[in-house]
């Protein structure tokens, strides 16, 4: 048997380069009679192989399982730890919507006794740094509805204009944090306040606030918006804005445009010039 493997290994080795078959063996690295034994231990490298990789995926199947296991293992203490971190944040939010609420309180009992202007520019500051910064489980429909017509009263202030711009500014912040604020507002007259400021500016920065705090309202109320002539009001002095006040100004009217009735309501028609004037503007936004 060796003579026969040794033969076969001179007979090609006595081809051609070019008519040799090209076998695996020729590109592994040389060993010790690994050329020669190869084919004669075929059927039994054959078994042998089996047996290792039996052996071998029998091995890998057991380290799988442990992978897993610990794999299980590990995920189980990420899901605790995770659940962990929502408790703990619920419990906070609850914490502070609950000190919130008793500022809350405390801001509104300040605002409805009529008192000195400072008192009463303390407590707006302080009102509109809890608008800015609470959840919107801290403020409960009952005092939205409370404080919406003190606002809209203080709204109205004739004396002091800090007083009119926290207010106003108090507002915009009540529509951002309760969504059924704008309702309230309505009701409490606050869009025929906002718009007489508009018509008749006083102070620049209160009439910016007024725009403000009408696309608030107007998202949720266009049809109070547009009764009250909230489309003149914000376009009647368009021009002496900046332009991003401006683009506020006009998402104002496409909010009250969507929701127009039917027959054309005669303040649209009202404003339809100064819409055409704006098609002139170089800014890009206020043409579409």
């Amino acid at each position: 048997m060796g003579n026969r493997g040794q033969k076969r290994a001179e007979t090609i080795d006595e081809l051609p380069a070019d008519k040799r078959a090209c076998t695996s063996l020729e590109f592994r690295p040389s060993s010790s009679n690994s050329s020669v034994q190869a084919p004669m231990n075929y059927t039994n490298s054959t078994t042998e192989v089996h047996g290792d990789m039996d052996t071998s995926s029998s091995y890998s199947g057991s380290i799988h399982s442990e992978g897993e296991g610990e794999k299980d293992s590990a995920y189980g203490s990420c899901d605790s730890d995770g659940e962990q971190r929502q408790n703990a944040l619920r419990d906070y939010q609850r914490y502070r919507s609950s000190g919130d609420h008793g500022k809350f309180k405390k801001v509104l009992s300040s605002l409805d006794q009529e008192g000195e202007e400072s008192g009463t520019l303390a407590a707006l500051t302080e009102l509109c740094e809890l608008l800015s910064f609470c959840a919107d489980s801290s403020l409960s429909s009952l005092m939205a509805d409370s404080v919406s017509p003190i606002l809209v009263k203080l709204a109205r202030h004739e004396n002091n204009p800090n007083i009119m711009l926290l207010a106003i500014r108090a507002i915009t912040y009540l529509c951002d944090v309760h969504p059924r604020s704008s309702g309230f507002l309505v009701r409490h007259d606050a869009v025929p306040a906002l718009c007489q400021r508009l018509i008749a500016i006083e102070y620049l920065d209160v009439a910016e606030q007024c725009l403000q705090a009408l696309e608030k309202i107007s998202h949720d109320q266009p049809l109070a918006c547009l009764q009250s002539g909230a489309i003149m009001a914000v376009l009647t002095y368009i021009d002496f804005f900046s332009t991003s006040v401006q683009r506020v100004a006009l998402s104002t009217v496409v909010n009250l445009c969507k929701k127009l009735p039917s027959e054309c309501p005669a303040p649209l028609m009202e404003a339809v010039p100064i819409l055409c004037k704006l098609l002139q503007y170089e800014d890009r936004l206020l043409k579409m």
